[in-house]
């Protein structure tokens, strides 16, 4: 999970945004809320839920599909891949640095204060080291720890260099290794791990294989499978919206964690691919002023619902304590929300899902925000600087 909104400059064609695959970042993004919810009830506990670390794979492959938009042609025609990489950088890296940090101050306090500390489930200086450089993904790990979604974001960084480097130096064989890397990466989970949920250990080949197979989608396949979007043709368009989302939802709940989990990257392409064009009922909602809320804010909330998830199960450990209610079952190590009825599920979820969304709308304004713009005026020098180089080369000769 990393861009934070599917808009992008063609070159040559205007600005162009993806309102409908923004909605569905959104969308996924509280998913994966849910997921990590410690629910012990009917919805926490459905297939769906359980598995939607699978859009994950969502993430990464519209990823690819909107950086190659916003930065392919670009990348091949200039010498750009420094502009590229800090605007990246000042994209993720901020938001990621300040979770990291509030994760380590609250685990300074609770150490200080003689409750368990550090070293409980990863949180140990050695993984904070790792999850400073974004390594963490790279197998130097061999658990999750601090503020566990991040993993992700050290794979798309393997991502963007390989990617930047591919554009600047082996043009020519863009559409062959885009093609060859995600069969390469797949096949060497499906038969390594039998099926796709990898994360510290070959997490950023996951990402490889969803990134290229994005980046493929837009830079060689988008031209000639493109379809041309007609009002006529809007109910059917409608129909076949209908017929994706339903077919995604029956992917991620009966497959999840068999071998045919490793197609998921493949199944969002099509349905990325389907939502790009924008031309039903659907996409229509997901243009909606909630839903751009929610991609607006997705980024922020894959990265925050780690805290707030920790800190809400803090306070119902305390209530528990003080006033003798019973709000978890299970082993402290995996304790859950006890959801004896419908509502009081509803309930739990609303409080996590509405406490990462505050956090988020906090984070998006007051980290996320400041670091794209800094970014973008990076990006902008670097490439004027670029700019100056090659004319004062030319002028010499």
């Amino acid at each position: 999970m990393v861009d934070g909104g599917a808009q992008s400059r063609s070159a040559g064609a205007g600005e162009t945004r993806f309102d409908a695959l923004d909605g569905w970042r959104g969308l996924c993004a509280l998913m994966v809320v849910f997921l990590h919810a410690p629910i012990a009830g009917p919805i926490g506990q459905s297939g769906f839920v359980r598995h939607s670390f699978l859009f994950v794979d969502f993430f990464f492959v519209l990823s690819g599909f909107v950086i190659a938009h916003a930065w392919g042609e670009r990348l091949g025609l200039e010498w750009r891949w420094k502009a590229f990489l800090k605007a990246r950088f000042w994209r993720v890296y901020p938001l990621h640095l300040v979770m990291l940090t509030a994760f380590a101050v609250f685990e300074a306090l609770r150490t200080r204060h003689g409750t368990d500390g550090l070293g409980g489930s990863g949180e140990t200086p050695y993984t904070f080291l790792h999850n400073v450089l974004l390594t963490h993904s790279l197998g130097f790990v061999d658990r999750l720890g601090w503020n566990y979604p991040s993993w992700s974001i050290s794979a798309e960084f393997v991502s963007y260099g390989l990617f930047a480097a591919l554009l600047v130096w082996a043009p020519r064989r863009l559409g062959l290794v885009l093609a060859m890397a995600p069969a390469g990466a797949l096949l060497f989970l499906l038969v390594r791990l039998g099926h796709i949920e990898a994360h510290v250990d070959y997490g950023w080949l996951r990402c490889l294989a969803g990134f290229s197979l994005g980046a493929l989608l837009r830079l060689r396949l988008w031209k000639p499978l493109h379809c041309k979007v007609r009002a006529d043709l809007a109910a059917r368009w409608t129909l076949v919206e209908i017929a994706t989302v339903a077919y995604v939802v029956a992917f991620v709940t009966l497959f999840g964690t068999s071998p045919l989990s490793i197609a998921a990257p493949i199944v969002f392409a099509v349905a990325i691919f389907v939502f790009a064009h924008e031309g039903g009922a659907i996409s229509r909602a997901l243009k909606t002023r909630p839903a751009a809320i929610l991609g607006l804010l997705s980024y922020s909330i894959y990265m925050t619902h780690a805290f707030v998830i920790a800190r809400l199960t803090n306070v119902g450990t305390v209530l528990e304590s003080r006033f003798g209610w019973t709000i978890f079952v299970g082993p402290q190590s995996d304790a859950k929300i006890m959801a004896d009825s419908l509502g009081r599920e509803v309930l739990a979820l609303v409080l996590i899902a509405g406490g990462t969304l505050v956090l988020s709308a906090i984070t998006w304004r007051f980290v996320e925000k400041p670091g794209q713009a800094w970014g973008r005026s990076l990006a902008r020098r670097e490439t004027q600087r670029a700019a100056e180089a090659r004319i004062g080369k030319t002028s010499r000769v």
